[in-house]
């Protein structure tokens, strides 16, 4: 059986601030981008689970596949909420976030399950050593922005890290092969970041507001170097033909998080602050 959780959390959004973390502007506007990014990359994966659901023969592999959509559909929805309440702020941003989903409905139409499922797979290995620095760190990075936007992405990274290896398990069960999977890591690695660069150009160019600085700056300055090696030389290894996403090292706070879940704390408000609305 998956042993997957489907968490429904309820996130206060409609008046959170796109500065959610003024200590950190430039972190602040990266997940602000993820944020934009999720919503069309979660709603795609949805679209080729199901789709592989089709060509699926394994009941495990179906149980998790099935599991995995879920999960994706929720982290969609919450995010769509976040989206949402920035673009209430800024109207202008309504075109960036469409333009996205479009951009991934373009990408569905125009590539094979086969390609889909292999940038499924090999997009979602590279989270879980990111996603480990990111949790190892959530004091400096979390600790002093809004309680609401922050317990958000915990949970949504916690998640990501439960399930680092559904898509990979799907994959290999359909296509298999990783010669396929790594001839196309550039190809979605394009894609990927050209849609990040044209969400942070979009706000750039509509968030009057913000500190220039934050456009420039590292967002992740006040981690340690040698974190963030660790860290990049894991995205790297993620795709090398023997990884294993099931075996890899995690953060200590996914299990913190999973036993607060567990226990019955309102994970809605784990982590930040009560900024004043703006």
């Amino acid at each position: 059986m998956s042993d997957l959780g489907l968490r429904n959390i309820t996130f206060a959004m409609d008046e959170v601030p796109f500065i959610w973390n003024p200590a950190n502007p430039s972190f602040s506007l990266l997940m602000n981008q993820i944020t934009f990014f999720v919503v069309g990359f979660e709603k795609y994966m949805c679209r080729v689970m199901r789709d592989a659901e089709q060509v699926i023969t394994d009941p495990e592999v179906m149980e998790e596949a099935k599991a995995f959509r879920r999960q994706e559909a929720i982290h969609a929805q919450k995010h769509l909420q976040h989206a949402r309440a920035l673009i209430a702020r800024y109207p202008a941003l309504q075109g960036t976030f469409d333009q996205v989903l479009r951009d991934y409905d373009d990408l569905y139409k125009r590539e094979s399950l086969a390609y889909h499922l292999a940038y499924a797979g090999g997009l979602e290995a590279m989270f879980t050593p990111f996603f480990k620095m990111i949790l190892d760190h959530r004091a400096v990075l979390f600790e002093e922005g809004d309680i609401n936007v922050a317990s958000l992405f915990l949970w949504h990274f916690c998640e990501e890290i439960e399930h680092r290896s559904s898509a990979f398990m799907v994959y290999n069960h359909v296509v298999g092969s990783h010669w396929f999977r790594l001839r196309n890591i550039p190809s979605f690695q394009r894609h990927t970041h050209g849609l990040f660069d044209r969400i942070k150009s979009d706000f750039e160019r509509e968030v009057a507001d913000v500190p220039v600085a934050a456009f420039a700056d590292d967002p992740f300055s006040k981690i340690p170097w040698s974190a963030k090696v660790r860290s990049a030389l894991g995205v790297f290894l993620s795709q090398a033909p023997w990884h294993d996403s099931v075996n890899q090292p995690l953060p200590a706070y996914y299990a913190e998080w999973m036993a607060a879940w567990r226990n019955g704390e309102d994970v809605s408000k784990i982590y930040g602050t009560e900024l004043a609305l703006r």
